[in-house]
């Protein structure tokens, strides 16, 4: 049986207005293996992807403008949803929305539309998505970042009453974006969840898995992460319970075929339990990439301590040994550590999330080596790498809260590697003026595409 939920007619409340089919609801299914349907909770019908935020029809995806015949989209629609706004495609840069039709440069939507994008078909472009490529490069010490609206909203049905999402994964393949994110329910479970779409407008759609349906995953399981390691030819999702946790599968798309969790540690290792402090969360939030010869573990605590093991390429998953300190101890700092490869530098970054006065943010380092000492780059609340004092909002100014996601990387391997010319980030944020003042809170995910 699937679970439907519709997010409504779309009204014209600005200038921006985009022609939706019929005003036809948008439908979120559950798959079958998830159980009878029932309505999510976190986040408000409607701000899954208002209609007003996707780029006005005179600049974002016009006959003319958003595509020509074959790329954007054909005459007749301006670009297909499955085409409309791929970064290869509808928006590109100097096609969907070239500064001259009124966009932010390489951000291919009108300004005043509050949209990202705009080489997309008016039609179907429901969240401003029509072209999500940015042309700002540069590993630097200054960002800036436009938003999306939401994204995807957590979805309930007759086994999951769910109030939020967060902390996501993403890797583009086979011509499919495949997420897998956190999610938690009423009584503060937290479990993981998969879906595919094949672009970003289509995410607020896109059927969902859980993943506690899955033998092996019941009970506490979150944080995942998803990469291809390719010496061993196969799929590696890492989660976390007690402590690390590895499963594989030759098909990410099958969710049920994910081996068991299997441990990377037999104990806790003894520097975790000296700095986890009194009643502390000793280790969180572990993420691997790999250079040539090793593989890496980082992760985190909440009293600021990052923390680094490795073991070679040949050995992994195995042979992980005693963690050592990545870095000194930087008391706002509390989770969701993420380090990637620079595409064509030698160069990583490594992303935090940091707890601040005015909400979350995400901090950045950079270093020239996996195992070598890391340089801060834009990693306080004043000056972060991403946060709400750095985004615009496609619309409403949904969320003062940039928690932890993915930057899209520029491939799916096990060496985590990102396009410094086109950084996107899919993070998670909650409604402001919630009433809930604890966790769980009412996460939701949208796309931040860097504008500076």
């Amino acid at each position: 049986m699937l679970a439907e939920r519709s997010f409504g007619c779309l009204t014209a409340a600005t200038v921006a207005i985009i022609a939706v089919v019929s005003c036809a609801p948008i439908v979120r299914r559950q798959d079958p293996g998830g159980g009878a349907g029932g309505s999510g909770e976190g986040g408000a019908s409607g701000t899954g992807g208002v209609a007003e935020t996707g780029g006005t029809t005179e600049t974002g995806g016009v006959t003319e403008t958003g595509g020509d015949t074959g790329s954007g989209g054909d005459t007749e629609t301006g670009g297909t949803m499955d085409t409309g706004g791929i970064p290869d495609t509808g928006g590109m840069t100097g096609e969907g929305g070239i500064t001259d039709m009124g966009g932010d440069t390489g951000l291919g939507g009108s300004t005043g539309a509050g949209g990202i994008g705009g080489g997309g078909s008016t039609s179907t472009s429901l969240i401003g998505l029509g072209g999500t490529t940015s042309t700002v490069c540069g590993v630097t010490t200054s960002y800036g970042w436009a938003s999306t609206q939401t994204l995807m909203d957590p979805v309930s049905d007759g086994s999951h009453s769910l109030v939020g999402i967060k902390a996501p994964t993403v890797v583009r393949f086979d011509d499919k974006y495949h997420v897998f994110a956190t999610v938690v329910d009423t009584a503060g479970k937290y479990s993981m969840q998969y879906a595919k779409f094949a672009d970003w407008i289509n995410m607020p759609s896109a059927t969902v898995d859980f993943l506690d349906n899955t033998p092996g995953f019941s009970g506490q399981r979150y944080q995942p992460q998803i990469f291809y390691f390719t010496p061993k030819q196969t799929w590696y999702l890492i989660s976390q319970a007690s402590g690390p946790f590895y499963s594989t599968n030759a098909d990410i798309t099958q969710a049920r075929n994910w081996t068991a969790p299997a441990a990377f540690y037999a104990s806790t290792p003894a520097i975790v339990t000296k700095n986890a402090g009194a009643g502390g969360i000793g280790w969180t939030d572990f993420w691997i990439i790999c250079d040539s010869a090793n593989c890496y573990m980082f992760f985190t605590n909440q009293l600021g301590y990052v923390f680094r093991s490795q073991t070679s390429v040949g050995g992994f998953p195995n042979g992980f040994g005693e963690p050592v300190l990545a870095m000194p101890q930087n008391s706002y700092l509390r989770e969701g550590g993420r380090v990637y490869k620079v595409k064509g530098a030698d160069k990583y970054v490594m992303t935090i999330e940091g707890y601040g006065s005015g909400g979350r943010y995400i901090g950045a380092w950079s270093s020239s080596t996996l195992d070598g000492s890391w340089t801060p780059m834009a990693e306080t609340e004043a000056n972060p790498f991403a946060g709400a004092g750095n985004s615009t909002y496609a619309g409403v100014k949904w969320t003062k809260d940039v928690s932890h996601g993915e930057l899209i990387r520029d491939g799916y391997d096990e060496t985590m590697t990102i396009d410094n010319c086109n950084m996107r980030y899919l993070y998670a944020g909650k409604d402001p003026y919630s009433s809930v003042k604890a966790e769980p809170y009412p996460w939701r995910l949208g796309l931040l595409v860097r504008s500076r």
